[in-house]
């Protein structure tokens, strides 16, 4: 894999899972938003703002990165991930149905968001979009940046892009399931 591909590929995610929260979220409500199927689920909301809460704490990472890089020049490198990023992929990616561990740094607001929430996670998704186009000179292998969990968590700076538009689709998912329970609120 090269580096333009992760960033190419990371952009049309993160654009995808707009599309996908406006074209099937938007018309909710705040009661709705805030409905859960029980006390131990998250609703629609909270959803978002977990995505919202982990994304930022990326975002801060690679505002950092971008700003104290000083070359411009588009330079397209070879990629791998690291294992700790080929371990979260694996943990975030859609297809796997187990249930994970939220870490406290990536909880998600209390109840009773407010419901401009999907506007939220929309700008933070279109500043990560615009963030990663600034990365296309970075070699993505070789710069390392350490988890918002634990800073002796160290990956690849590819290795989010990777799995930040699977975690969100991942949460996406979730939202609409609990969207289209026979119990949601109409």
């Amino acid at each position: 894999m090269r580096s333009l591909e992760v960033i190419q590929n990371c952009v049309k995610a993160t654009n995808s899972n707009i599309e996908r929260a406006l074209k099937t979220l938007s018309s909710l409500s705040t009661i709705q938003l805030n409905w859960k199927i029980n006390s131990n689920s998250w609703g629609v909301a909270e959803c978002l703002s977990h995505l919202v809460n982990s994304n930022g704490l990326y975002i801060e990472k690679f505002r950092k990165i971008v700003n104290s890089s000083s070359s411009t020049k588009e330079n397209d490198f070879s990629y791998s991930q690291s294992f700790p990023g080929k371990f979260i992929t694996k943990g975030v990616d859609p297809a796997n149905q187990r249930k994970t561990k939220t870490f406290k740094p990536f909880f998600p607001d209390s109840s009773n968001i407010d419901k401009n929430i999907l506007e939220i996670y929309i700008e933070t998704s279109n500043e990560l979009i615009s963030l990663v186009e600034k990365m296309k000179h970075l070699d993505l292998r070789n710069i390392k940046l350490s988890s918002p969990v634990n800073i002796l968590i160290r990956m690849n700076l590819g290795d989010p892009l990777i799995f930040i538009p699977k975690h969100d689709e991942r949460h996406l998912n979730q939202a609409e399931r609990v969207k289209n329970h026979e119990a949601f609120p109409h």
